[in-house]
């Protein structure tokens, strides 16, 4: 559950970078000095309400006024479980069976409901990507330095599933992320 919220709160992070962006011009966000993120511009029409944005963690919710679009939970965090895991390349087949549960346990899904797909972001950063089988949610899960970035979309109360549409332009958004050490 930390894991997924902390991923969230990362991607909600990325995601505010991103609304930054609506106006044509990349955003960068530092995330606790330790990394920043630049991201591409928003969908059209969405934009980012931020609800908590501390030291320790990110939380934003990324919605469009028009009916039936989706909205998306970025977040971002630093986790003690993760201390000395750069990304997902280096986690433990462990540790990818944990995270891969939290999926479950945080959704009340059962074993099958959701399917995992490995991926990377433009410059290599390894995600997992998580899909709801009947569209109820979709989701992106990376780590970088220890911090966990998940960026969640859910069908709005006007749908009753996202799209694969919609869901490939989530992906894309996120693996057009970029991570950069902060300037010393």
């Amino acid at each position: 559950m930390k894991k997924i919220i902390a991923l969230a709160l990362s991607l909600m992070l990325l995601l505010g970078c991103v609304s930054a962006l609506a106006d044509g011009e990349k955003e960068t966000v530092t995330m606790l000095g330790a990394f920043s993120i630049k991201y591409d511009k928003l969908p059209e029409g969405y934009k980012l309400n931020i609800v908590k944005n501390t030291d320790m963690e990110y939380y934003a919710v990324i919605n469009s006024a028009e009916a039936g679009k989706p909205f998306y939970v970025l977040l971002m965090n630093f986790s003690d479980e993760w201390t000395g895991v750069d990304t997902l390349a280096d986690a433990t087949e462990q540790d990818m069976v944990e995270l891969k549960e939290s999926f479950y346990e945080t959704l009340e899904l059962d074993d099958g409901d959701i399917t995992f797909e490995d991926g990377k972001t433009a410059e290599g950063t390894p995600i997992l990507i998580a899909r709801g089988v009947d569209g109820c949610f979709a989701g992106v899960y990376a780590l970088y330095k220890g911090h966990e970035i998940e960026v969640d979309m859910y069908p709005s109360d006007d749908a009753e599933a996202v799209t694969d549409e919609e869901i490939n332009r989530m992906i894309e958004l996120v693996t057009n992320i970029q991570f950069t050490e902060p300037e010393k």
